[in-house]
């Protein structure tokens, strides 16, 4: 049924990756897909911006995300899914790595809002990416 499943994976809040890994493992597993998990960093690229950080600050921040997205990997997968980490606005970095990736479906986990008393929402970027995607978007609660 699908060949390619991005679960993209906001590092700052965990709970929603541990709501899409599990629906996206049962998918993978019936269709023998290939996963691939994305962390989009924050883009740093204005250079009045960059001025404020280190030089290697970016490579770090992307190699402990790799590292974060390995061990995710490892807690909910048999088999190492692929691993990206890329740096932008998250909405449209997810949009368009699907694309180039060729995903044929994209599990965005909802997270609780503390505003709502705890409800499980998605939030703005899983909103963005559902309207703009060109693949099937599955919001895993």
């Amino acid at each position: 049924m699908y060949s390619r499943i991005l679960i993209p994976i906001d590092l700052a809040n965990p709970e929603a990756g541990a709501r899409s890994c599990p629906v996206a493992k049962q998918l993978a597993a019936d269709s023998g897909a290939v996963i691939n998990l994305l962390s989009v960093l924050p883009g740093y690229s204005s250079p009045m911006l960059a001025s404020f950080f280190p030089e290697d600050a970016q490579k770090k921040m992307q190699q402990k995300a790799r590292e974060d997205l390995q061990a995710l990997g490892s807690k909910y997968f048999d088999s190492s899914p692929e691993i990206t980490v890329k740096s932008g606005k998250r909405a449209q970095q997810i949009v368009d790595f699907a694309a180039e990736w060729n995903a044929d479906l994209i599990v965005f986990g909802c997270r609780p809002k503390d505003a709502l008393g705890g409800e499980l929402m998605l939030g703005s970027c899983g909103i963005t990416v559902a309207e703009r995607a060109k693949c099937n978007v599955l919001v895993a609660r």
